[in-house]
């Protein structure tokens, strides 16, 4: 028997979700030498001298043992001073929101969350055939939970997303407005699903989340590649009531992360101060940044942020030429044209000052026009 074309499409052969094919596959690339300041990694130098270090000292059990869960689950809790019990770790951030949405979204059949937000919820939405119920950003403005509330009210029990700081803005939602939310999702039956992988670059941030740990239908995803430049190790958190955690901890086997990342997630966490300086030194220069560009191209403003990036709004041509000329100079940022809340504008991500200092230096040679 002659073996048919190994290229025939897949779908004309054996059952497939047509729906999936509406989306792009997801891959990410990487051009040798060019400063990623679009994914918002930690790419600080002391952090990555002492990922280096660490790397040295590492048992060779982290590569030849299967991982066990459970003094790194420890360590993810006593640092947000919670039970283990309600703590529950995940392979990345993405993996945590595959999960809620598998487990609490697909059930519900609906999600209201902010647009613009994280892809991985669209995708889920997608792959899991749920209704995404989006709410548009305001244009130039910051985003009120109320909205949030009323799209919510007018359909069943659905869950609930917030992005505290949001990731498109930075912005940062108060603990009262955080308390209305998880409130309003009480009365209604619903789940609050709040994503802090950012939270960790705002002044005072863990306060306004701190009172949800109280309520039965609060879940926190957090993320450690932003906050302690763990990107590469793919790991994250779910922490929640004990009883969300032992639903969602059937859908989530422990095999699923790495020995190496759980030891060095242990190792960052038992040495807080090499990522606080790193994360001050962010502060300052998203600081930098803002204030340097509104100087250099007039017209442009850069939105208010607590996250380790800035978000600026200018015309879409003025973005456009801004977002060409920095990645012929080597630096790939956000171009956010035609997003939900933009007319126009870049988000540029402040790992360091001197990354900060290679994008003002190009956009400091930008011709006149993009000036105006």
């Amino acid at each position: 028997m002659t073996p048919p074309a190994p290229d025939r499409p897949l779908a004309e052969w054996f059952p497939t979700t047509p729906a999936m094919r509406t989306l792009r596959p997801r891959r990410r690339d990487h051009v040798p030498g060019q400063l990623n300041l679009k994914s918002c990694e930690l790419l600080h130098p002391a952090v990555e001298r002492w990922y280096a270090d660490q790397l040295g000292r590492l048992d060779p059990a982290t590569v030849v043992e299967y991982p066990l869960t459970g003094p790194a689950r420890d360590a993810v809790a006593a640092h947000f001073s919670q039970d283990p019990a309600r703590a529950l770790l995940t392979p990345g951030s993405d993996h945590a929101i595959h999960l809620v949405a598998e487990a609490l979204a697909a059930p519900a059949g609906r999600l209201v969350v902010a647009r613009p937000h994280f892809d991985s919820w669209s995708t889920c939405a997608v792959r899991f055939g749920f209704r995404l119920d989006g709410v548009d950003m305001p244009h130039r403005a910051p985003m009120d939970v109320d909205p949030l509330i009323e799209r919510l009210r007018s359909g069943p029990p659905a869950v609930l997303v917030i992005t505290q700081p949001d990731s498109i803005t930075g912005q940062l939602y108060t603990r009262a407005q955080l308390t209305r939310a998880v409130a309003a999702a009480h009365r209604h039956g619903s789940v609050l699903v709040v994503d802090t992988c950012y939270l960790a670059y705002a002044r005072d941030g863990e306060s306004t989340v701190r009172e949800l740990s109280a309520w039965d239908n609060a879940v926190r995803i957090n993320s450690f590649s932003k906050s302690h430049g763990l990107a590469g190790a793919r790991i994250g958190a779910v922490l929640a009531p004990v009883p969300i955690i032992d639903y969602l901890a059937r859908w989530a086997p422990d095999g699923m992360l790495s020995h190496l990342s759980l030891a060095l997630l242990e190792r960052a966490l038992a040495e807080p101060e090499v990522f606080r300086s790193a994360r001050a030194e962010v502060r300052t220069a998203r600081a930098e940044l803002a204030r340097a560009v509104e100087e250099t191209l007039p017209g442009w403003s850069a939105r208010p942020t607590q996250a380790n990036f800035v978000a600026f709004d200018a015309g879409p041509d003025d973005a456009g030429r801004a977002y060409a000329a920095l990645l012929e100079g080597g630096i790939r940022t956000r171009l956010l044209r035609d997003v939900p809340g933009f007319s126009g504008g870049l988000r540029v991500a402040t790992p360091s000052r001197s990354a900060v200092r290679r994008v003002t230096d190009v956009l400091a040679a930008l011709p006149t026009r993009t000036r105006s």
